[in-house]
C-alpha cells in the first residue's frame, strides 16, 4: 500500500499545535455527536475493524488542559468506513458544577480550579474521566488519577456507574465533602485469566495527615476488597508522588510511585484558605516541586492476595518488595511471565513534568512570553533526551540484573505507549511511542529552574528544537526506528489495532490522532485534525491513509485502547447516587482528631448550607443518575 507523505500539507517550519487545547465548551451540555470520516489520502486497510476508544479533556481557556471535562471519543472502522462519535462524560460533581456556576450560592459553594483540581471548600473535589478507557471482559470504564473509576456504555458513551460505593474509597483529606478527593490510579489492571481487577486508593504526605496506600480488588460485581501495602520495615508504605499506573504478571501485582507529582500540601493550603482565610499565611505557598529522579516500584505477590481482602477501614496487610531504579518514569511495561525473572520496559522521561502546564504571559526557554493561546497547555516537552529501558530484575530479592538503555535524538519528549500484541498473557514484541520532541517555545524558564542541576543548558537545542515523532521499538534486540512528523504536525494517542483474523500478533496498525499548527495549510475536506493510520511493521513508510472531516475537533486527547465490538452495558452492577451522596450520612460521619484537620472539617461543617445543597441535589444531579 502506498504511504501518502507527499499529499500531507506542512508549514513553512517547525512548529507546535496549539489545536490541542480547542476548547469545544460548547460541547459541554450538547447531546453525542456522529461525525464520518472521509479520506483525505492514501487508502483505507480493509482488515482494519473494530473500535477505538480515546479519552479526552475540554478545558475552559487558561484552565490546565488536564483539569478540563472528561470526554470519550470512539473510532468505529468496518473495512469500508470510518465514522467517530463523542460524548462529554458528566458525573454528578459535574451536575453540581454547571448548576452552581454563575448562581448567586456564593464562593463556598461554588468550584474553582486550584492547580490540576477544581474544587469547591464545602462541596469537594470534582472528579474530571479523561485519562484511559479501559476494556474490562465485560464491561468499558474510563478512569482519572483524582476519582473512581466509572463504567460507561459502550454504544450510548453514556456513564452508567462508578466502581465502588462512596464508602469503599477513603478521601485523601479529611474533610465532610459531598464529592471527597479521592486518589486512584488512571490505569488500573486486570487479570483476565481469574477475572480479578486491581486498583489503588492513597493519600501522600500532606501537612500531619495520615497517609495510607491501599491495593483494591474487585471481583465479580461483588464488594472491593483493600490491602495496605507494608514495607520490609514493617511500616506503611507511603507514596511520595501518585499511583499513576498498575500492571499485572503471573506472580505479581506492580504499584508505580510514579513521575507526576500531586502537590497535596499546597492544594489543602488554597482550599483550607478560602474557609479560614489568613490559613496560606500560617502555612505559606509552595514552589515548584520537582519529581524524584528515580522510578520506585512496589512487587506485590500475588501469593500473599490469596485471602479476601478487608474493607478501606480495615484493610488486610499484605508485605511488598520496593525496587528502585535510577531515572524517572510515568509510564512502564511488564512480560507477563515472571517465573524466573520479571522484565519491565520503562519510558524514562527525565524533567519531563506533566504535573505543570504553561501560564499565560511567562517566560519561556527561547525568551518569548507565553501568549494566551498556550495558557493551560501541560508542559510537552522534557529538557533532557528520554530513554527506554529494558531491566531484567530478580523478582525474589528486587535486584536490578541487567538494563538495556536505548537513548538518542530520536527520544527527545517521550510520550505515550502502546503495546504488540494486545494479549495481557503473551509477551510484548513491539511498543509504540509518540514523542513531543522539543519546542521550546512551549517550555517556561521557572521548569528549567527547578531542574538545573538534571540538565546541561548547552545541550538544549533552543535554536532548532526538535521535530516530533512515532516510534518504533523492539523489545528483544532493542532496534528503534522512527517517523518524522512533517513540519506543523503532532500526534497523540497511538493505538495499536491487530489486523483483521490476527488478533494475537503485532502485525497491524498504529492509529494516532495527528494536530496540524495554525501555520499549516488546511486543504478541503480537513478542519486540521485528523486520524492517521500507520503500518505497525513499517511505521517509516509514513501514513497509509489520513482521515478528517471539516468539522472535527478533538479536544486534548490522552490514552486509548481498541476493543473488536461493542455491545451495550449488562447494568449487571450498580452503585446507588442517592445513598453515595446522603447529606444525613455525611453529617454523622467522623473524621481524624488531629487539630487542623477537626478544625477544617468544624468550619466545613459549620459554613454548609444542607437546605441549598440538598435542594441542588435533588434538582440538578440525582434526576440524571439511577437513585
Amino acid at each position: 500500500m502506498q504511504h501518502d507523505d507527499d499529499s500531507i500539507p506542512v508549514a513553512p517550519q517547525r512548529a507546535m499545535p496549539t489545536s490541542m487545547l480547542s476548547t469545544g465548551v460548547e460541547d459541554l451540555m450538547a447531546a453525542p455527536r456522529t461525525l464520518p470520516l472521509h479520506v483525505l489520502g492514501g487508502e483505507l486497510p480493509t482488515d482494519l475493524v473494530g473500535h477505538i476508544f480515546v479519552s479526552g479533556s475540554i478545558a475552559n481557556p487558561g484552565r490546565p488542559a488536564f483539569s478540563g471535562e472528561g470526554v470519550i471519543y470512539r473510532l468505529d472502522f468496518t473495512g469500508e468506513h470510518v465514522q467517530i462519535k463523542q460524548n462529554v462524560l458528566r458525573p454528578p460533581c459535574f451536575r453540581a458544577d454547571q448548576a452552581l456556576t454563575g448562581s448567586d450560592h456564593g464562593d463556598l459553594l461554588q468550584f474553582h480550579d486550584l492547580g490540576l483540581t477544581r474544587l469547591s471548600p464545602l462541596l469537594g473535589a470534582r472528579t474530571v474521566l479523561s485519562n484511559s478507557p479501559i476494556a474490562l471482559h465485560d464491561r468499558m470504564i474510563v478512569t482519572t488519577d483524582c476519582g473512581r473509576p466509572w463504567e460507561f456504555d459502550a454504544v450510548s458513551l453514556e456513564l452508567v456507574t462508578p466502581i465502588g460505593k462512596g464508602e469503599e474509597w477513603r478521601g485523601a483529606i479529611p474533610a465532610p465533602w459531598l464529592f471527597p478527593l479521592v486518589l486512584a490510579t488512571a490505569h488500573p489492571a486486570e487479570d483476565p485469566r481469574t477475572g480479578e481487577f486491581f486498583t489503588a486508593n492513597y493519600c501522600n504526605p500532606s501537612m500531619a495527615h495520615k497517609t495510607f496506600c491501599h491495593l483494591m480488588r474487585w471481583h465479580e460485581r461483588g464488594p472491593i476488597e483493600h490491602f495496605q501495602l507494608i514495607d520490609d520495615n514493617g511500616d506503611s508504605v507511603a507514596i511520595e508522588q501518585c499511583i499513576h499506573q498498575i500492571v499485572v504478571t503471573k506472580n505479581h501485582v506492580i504499584i508505580q510511585d510514579s513521575a507526576f507529582v500531586v502537590e497535596m500540601r499546597q492544594l489543602v493550603v488554597d482550599a483550607t484558605d478560602m474557609l479560614i482565610p489568613g490559613m496560606s499565611e500560617l502555612f505559606g505557598t509552595g514552589t515548584m516541586q520537582a519529581q524524584r529522579p528515580t522510578t520506585v516500584l512496589y512487587l506485590v505477590p500475588r501469593s500473599a492476595l490469596a485471602e479476601r481482602g478487608g474493607t478501606s477501614g480495615r484493610p488486610t496487610h499484605v508485605r511488598v518488595l520496593r525496587v528502585e531504579i535510577p531515572g524517572e518514569s510515568v509510564h512502564f511495561f511488564a512480560q507477563y511471565n515472571d517465573d524466573d525473572k520479571l522484565t519491565l520496559i520503562i519510558p524514562h522521561t527525565p524533567t519531563l513534568d506533566v504535573s505543570e502546564w504553561v501560564h499565560e504571559g511567562e517566560l519561556m526557554v527561547d525568551g518569548s512570553h507565553a501568549g494566551d493561546t498556550l495558557a493551560g497547555m501541560q508542559i510537552p516537552c522534557a529538557l533532557v533526551q528520554g530513554t527506554i529501558g529494558v531491566h531484567t530484575i530478580d523478582p525474589r530479592t528486587g535486584e536490578l540484573l541487567h538494563a538495556r538503555l536505548t537513548r538518542g535524538e530520536e527520544t527527545w519528549g517521550l510520550a505515550l505507549g502502546a503495546q504488540a500484541p494486545l494479549s495481557e498473557d503473551l509477551p510484548i514484541e513491539r511498543i509504540f511511542f509518540n514523542t513531543s520532541g522539543f519546542a521550546p517555545e512551549l517550555v517556561p524558564q521557572r521548569v528549567l529552574k527547578t531542574y538545573a542541576d538534571r540538565v546541561d543548558r548547552a545541550l538544549l537545542p533552543v535554536k532548532t528544537g526538535r521535530p516530533p515523532r512515532l516510534l518504533a521499538f523492539e523489545v528483544t534486540t532493542g532496534k528503534l526506528v522512527s517517523y518524522v512528523c512533517p513540519a506543523g504536525w503532532s500526534m497523540l494517542s497511538p493505538t495499536f489495532v491487530p489486523r483483521l483474523g490476527h488478533e494475537n500478533s503485532a502485525a497491524g496498525y498504529l492509529v494516532c490522532i495527528a494536530h496540524a499548527a495554525d501555520t499549516v495549510p488546511r486543504p478541503p475536506g480537513t478542519s486540521g485534525e485528523e486520524v492517521w493510520i500507520y503500518d505497525a511493521t513499517d511505521i517509516t513508510r509514513g501514513p497509509l491513509c489520513r482521515l478528517g472531516h471539516n468539522s472535527l475537533d478533538f479536544a486534548f486527547t490522552v490514552h486509548s485502547t481498541w476493543v473488536p465490538e461493542i455491545h451495550p452495558s449488562r447494568r449487571d452492577y450498580h452503585v446507588s447516587t442517592a445513598q453515595d451522596l446522603d447529606l444525613e450520612f455525611l453529617h454523622h460521619k467522623t473524621f481524624g482528631q488531629i487539630s487542623f484537620w477537626s478544625t477544617f472539617s468544624s468550619a466545613v461543617h459549620a459554613a454548609m448550607q444542607h437546605d441549598v445543597v440538598a435542594q441542588l441535589l435533588a434538582d440538578d444531579v440525582l434526576p440524571f443518575f439511577d437513585r
